[in-house]
């Protein structure tokens, strides 16, 4: 028997694309200077570019070649908004992607996009700890039957694996998405994600047996608990993760931000991730010995930019030459860019299929900013989101206009992405940016007590307020009610003030009363500590978030800021100041 030789296999990886196929422009300040330099940062082509390039450098190495996705291809842009999850098996399956990972927002809208998207792509979408085995065989889509899919093996209580052999090694892959997928996106009821400790353990021993001595993980857990995770679990050479969308490295010498050294070791562990929106790739390559053991890692983040670069974002004002010169040749010594000219192919194939509609809709001028509207998710010294009010005002008002009798509208503020500049506003920024979650409205019927303990439920989420909650956007914004929340008060009192609006105005919302309010689907099945509004007395209004917005901006001429705050979020009993002029 001939012995096995060491050998080197490079893995390019990318993670939480969100539909952005094409480049997107990004500010840099560069050695220094105040001034901002734009440029075009990413997209679907640049990456394929990347690719090729590293294919074929890992062939010119003689080194074995895998490219992965973390998850994370739903949502995001128009793109989305339009095609849904085609385009992105479509532009997937051009990009040559070895496995991907099952992302939470793969699942916004159930288990039935999911289960055309694995009809159409041409690579194994690993997901190992969602447990299908037991879907009705009533669903006219189901995820169980399709090959595409490598879900969670229940007899062994392990996940499924995709395993590679290179030069004699065997090279074991496998999955895990976020445990608290029910939380953060539909996954059907009969279809659970399990906890991932206990099923990577059985997962690892599997793939032992089998003489695998190489093993990566593809994540949709997210940084922190792949920190865990390789602290707890041993046995996992490389985890290449997604969903909090870090961009590891240092890339302060772009103006961006230092994140924690690419590939971070704990353990015997390599973690890595890519940042997120396509702007960057990730790439290293493990030394492998001739026992399957990895005995080395190389590797880094890298920026894909284009040639083009500006003074703006509307790349109105162009660099003089000699600027130009000066920041080309800035950014082509810096090892942490990567300056490649789009895939010709593959642009040409997006513009000629998909982009058309698009432009349609970026033509389509609905109403004027004024002023930039400013969106944060909590508020701050500088106030609220002035953008989250307008987004929940377009629910309540669209609710209104199908005839429903809506009292009130509440909408987390995660749900709105971007703030938004002063100018034309297009149904396309709209669709594909400010709202790019293709959610349906729904309208509920609730007290007024769960209304008080939904609005506490969530801030505790957002600001880990007696609870370990799921992040900062299930801050609640609001459309005909009012409340104040102090937070140094017992769990279970913190909103000492809730009132709705009747006429001009204000009355104390009864608790023992019934209202009709107007959320998205998302926040209306209880999501992210708004359990206490999951009711079953709801339909959808049949618009999405989007719709909404824009059939309220046309009537509109100028999208003008609230007329009067909603929100009264104090941190400390120092804090006690008036909320509404009381």
């Amino acid at each position: 028997m001939t012995a096995r030789q060491p050998f080197s296999l490079t893995i390019a990886h990318i993670n939480d694309t969100h539909s952005h196929f094409e480049s997107t422009p990004v500010s840099l300040n560069l050695d220094d200077k105040a001034t901002p330099v734009y440029a075009n940062s990413g997209g679907f082509a640049r990456i394929a570019s990347a690719v090729s390039h590293f294919r074929e450098q890992a062939k010119q190495d003689d080194h074995a070649f895998l490219f992965l996705h973390a998850g994370d291809c739903f949502q995001g842009t128009l793109y989305y908004s339009l095609f849904k999850g085609k385009a992105n098996a479509d532009l997937l399956n051009r990009l040559g992607i070895d496995a991907m990972a099952i992302g939470n927002h793969e699942l916004d809208q159930g288990n039935g996009p999911v289960a055309d998207f694995l009809d159409d792509i041409q690579f194994p979408l690993l997901a190992g700890n969602w447990h299908v085995a037991d879907e009705s065989k009533d669903k006219d889509k189901r995820v169980s039957d399709k090959p595409a899919l490598l879900p969670y093996i229940a007899p062994e209580e392990r996940a499924s694996t995709l395993i590679k052999t290179y030069a004699g090694h065997k090279v074991g892959i496998f999955s895990l998405a976020v445990e608290q997928m029910a939380a953060l996106a539909h996954p059907d009821h009969d279809t659970p994600f399990l906890p991932a400790t206990r099923i990577a353990e059985n997962t690892l021993a599997f793939l032992r047996q089998q003489g695998v001595n190489t093993i990566i993980l593809l994540s949709h857990l997210g940084y922190d608990k792949d920190k865990e995770l390789a602290a707890a679990v041993n046995g996992i050479d490389v985890i290449v993760g997604g969903h909090t969308h870090v961009l590891q490295g240092d890339f302060q010498n772009l103006g961006l931000a230092k994140e924690d050294p690419y590939g971070y070791k704990i353990n015997d562990t390599w973690i890595v991730q890519a940042g997120c929106h396509a702007q960057a790739i990730g790439r290293f390559t493990l030394s492998i010995d001739e026992k399957g053991r990895p005995v080395a890692f190389e590797g880094q983040n890298y920026l894909l930019l284009g040639r083009s670069l500006a003074m703006d974002a509307s790349r109105e004002q162009q660099l003089t030459e000699g600027s130009y010169q000066a920041v080309r040749a800035y950014l082509n010594r810096q090892d942490n860019v990567l300056i490649l000219p789009s895939d010709l192919a593959l642009k040409q194939y997006l513009q000629r299929t998909y982009r058309p509609h698009v432009a349609q809709l970026e033509s389509d001028i609905v109403t004027q900013v004024p002023q930039r509207l400013r969106h944060v998710r909590v508020p701050d010294s500088e106030g609220g989101s002035e953008v989250a009010p307008l987004v929940t005002e377009s629910f309540l008002w669209a609710a209104r206009e199908q005839g429903i009798e809506a009292d009130f509208a509440i909408h987390n503020a995660g749900g709105v992405r971007v703030s938004l500049n002063a100018g034309p506003l297009s149904a396309a920024l709209i669709a594909g940016t400010l709202l790019p979650f293709a959610i349906d409205v729904i309208a509920y019927q609730v007290t007024g007590a769960q209304i008080r303990r939904a609005i506490e439920g969530a801030i505790n989420n957002a600001t880990d307020n007696g609870v370990t909650g799921l992040g900062s956007g299930s801050f609640p914004y609001c459309a005909d009610i009012r409340y104040r929340y102090e937070a140094w008060q017992p769990m279970g009192a913190r909103v000492t003030q809730l009132e709705i609006k009747r006429g001009n105005h204000w009355i104390a919302i009864d608790d023992q009363r019934q209202y009709t309010g107007v959320s998205s689907s998302y926040t209306a099945q209880g999501k992210e500590g708004y359990d206490a509004i999951q009711t079953g007395h709801r339909r959808s209004i049949g618009l999405s978030m989007a719709e909404c917005f824009i059939d309220y901006a046309r009537q509109q001429p100028v999208l003008a800021l609230p007329t009067e705050p909603l929100v009264c979020y104090l941190r400390t009993s120092d804090e006690r100041k008036t909320c509404w002029g009381e």
